[in-house]
């Protein structure tokens, strides 16, 4: 299975709401021109950057809104760089982790800016980047410090520089130089098709097949990995894995991705930001996390990735956008109960938000008529017009009206129990088939409420409530209310458009006792 390009997507509904929120959000001051590259130019060269590219590009396409400064951040970024062509402070023959995840978000910020513009400009800026910062890297990743004496577990929100081991300067943000990895996969990808150079291509190659290499070798848990860095890691696999075709990298993305729902994901779907350090959650590892489970159902069609990515969506992703449009940061709910940590993580996790609200449209339908998780999009199913406008899961409406008419297949998660349609042409396990009309139809999803032991759930919602979760027999709803034992219920979606004081003073328990 392949989902559509961002290009080829819009967001409508509740994910268009979401969208036009974020879209306003990071035209906010700290992500205009005149601001960005001087903000956060010592400890993270190049992520600011990056991630705003990245993101205003990515809801530039899935809201078909032009953003506001995103061509002159883009164009005022040559005047920034250094002698060898990126940002920050030259280190010979030393690495700077934490530059080098920059420098990823902005290779994937450029990459991204490139594949939507087609400015040619823009090939000599990611040409440079890695020319300059990466190639010389090359070699030094089989010395990358991995021994669990070598790292420490402290570290904030935003992570700081230890000091040197051998050749690199790490970070609290344990693994973070392999967030650079899902980068440069990209840049060879765009560079070596639209600006081909046999010498830098070759040692691109090179570099890339040693990340992969020291990557899966790296003692996640011993190490407490940040979670982050490690599913970013991931997602460079992953598009390693469409490059080569070799079924090792998807292996080990499925192998090292069971370690992180054992030891990385709370229980409500978010993450915890190290490995088995229950601190807070990242909004920036909840949506890769997501991306990840995407990808590995299309790649490898095991339904379990698919009914993970709604749980994931629905409770962690969608629960850590605040009410500004930007996201935050909770606690990992060790305790059972979830509040904020920090009303927004504006340095990383809002701009984070940009493809991750963007995937969300994207990864909705196949390119060949698979609806996977039915949200309100316009898109393209076999080169023909697809609109869905969908209550989905808030409600049991989906209508549908397919161009010209045709097959398409819904999947039906375990957590549903029936769909209705007029058109329904086959069943599986998984899927109901649909012969499509050419004019809008409904479809109706009906989800039902369940519990796995300790948790509650309407479909791929999890339930709370603002008191001790005590429930026995049967919930009631009505509408997008719950009730058991005369205690009100909540969905953890419904929660985002409170305000900053609420939001901070807010307590939900989302486990029985």
């Amino acid at each position: 299975m392949k989902y559509n390009d961002y290009s080829n997507v819009t967001a409508r509904g509740e994910l268009g709401a979401r969208c036009a929120l974020l879209s306003s959000r990071l035209e906010s001051p700290v992500y205009r021109p005149d601001v960005i590259f001087r903000i956060e130019q010592a400890g993270w060269p190049g992520d600011w950057e990056g991630r705003t590219i990245l993101a205003l590009t990515c809801q530039a396409q899935v809201t078909k809104r032009e953003p506001s400064y995103l061509d002159e951040i883009v164009l005022g970024l040559k005047e920034h760089l250094n002698e060898r062509g990126y940002l920050g402070p030259v280190y010979d023959g030393k690495l700077n982790e934490q530059q080098l995840s920059g420098h990823g978000w902005l290779l994937r910020g450029l990459c991204e800016y490139y594949l939507y513009r087609k400015y040619d400009y823009v090939l000599p800026l990611i040409d440079g980047i890695i020319r300059g910062l990466f190639l010389p890297a090359a070699g030094k990743y089989a010395s990358y410090p991995v021994l669990p004496e070598q790292r420490d577990n402290g570290g904030d929100m935003s992570g700081n520089t230890l000091g040197f081991i051998g050749d690199w300067l790490i970070s609290t943000d344990t693994g973070c130089a392999y967030i650079a990895m899902d980068g440069v996969v990209q840049a060879y990808s765009v560079l070596s098709g639209s600006l081909p150079d046999r010498d830098r291509d070759e040692k691109t190659n090179a570099l890339i097949d040693e990340m992969t290499a020291e990557f899966v070798k790296i003692p996640f848990i011993e190490i407490k990995m940040q979670t982050h860095a490690t599913l970013t890691g991931l997602r460079g696999l992953l598009r390693r894995y469409g490059q080569t075709g070799d079924e090792k990298l998807l292996k080990e993305t499925e192998r090292i991705f069971s370690l992180y729902e054992k030891h990385g994901m709370t229980a409500t779907y978010a993450n915890k930001n190290w490995f088995d350090r229950p601190e807070w959650t990242e909004p920036c590892a909840i949506i890769d996390s997501f991306m990840v489970a995407s990808q590995l159902f299309a790649l490898t069609g095991k339904v379990k990735y698919a009914e993970l990515a709604q749980l994931i969506l629905y409770n962690g992703v969608y629960h850590a956008q605040r009410g500004n449009g930007g996201f935050g940061c909770d606690t990992c709910a060790t305790d059972g109960v979830l509040k904020a940590h920090c009303y927004e993580a504006y340095w990383c996790c809002t701009m984070r938000g940009g493809e991750g609200l963007a995937a969300v449209a994207a990864y909705s339908v196949t390119e060949d008529g698979v609806i996977i998780n039915p949200v309100s999009v316009d898109t393209k199913v076999n080169g023909k017009s697809l609109k869905i406008t969908s209550g989905y899961p808030f409600s049991d409406t989906v209508k549908i009206r397919y161009e010209g008419g045709g097959k398409l297949r819904l999947f039906v998660p375990s957590f549903t129990v029936g769909v209705k349609c007029e058109y329904i042409s086959g069943i599986d396990e998984n899927y109901v088939y649909i012969d499509a009309p050419d004019a809008e139809f409904t479809v109706k999803i009906k989800c039902k409420t369940w519990r796995d032991g300790t948790r509650v759930f309407d479909g791929p919602l999890l339930l709370a409530g603002e008191k001790p979760l005590k429930i026995k027999g049967g919930i009631k709803k009505n509408g997008g209310r719950y009730e058991a034992n005369g205690q009100s219920l909540v969905n953890l979606c419904g929660t985002y458009l409170q305000s900053e004081a609420e939001t901070l003073s807010k307590e939900y328990w989302v486990e029985l006792i």
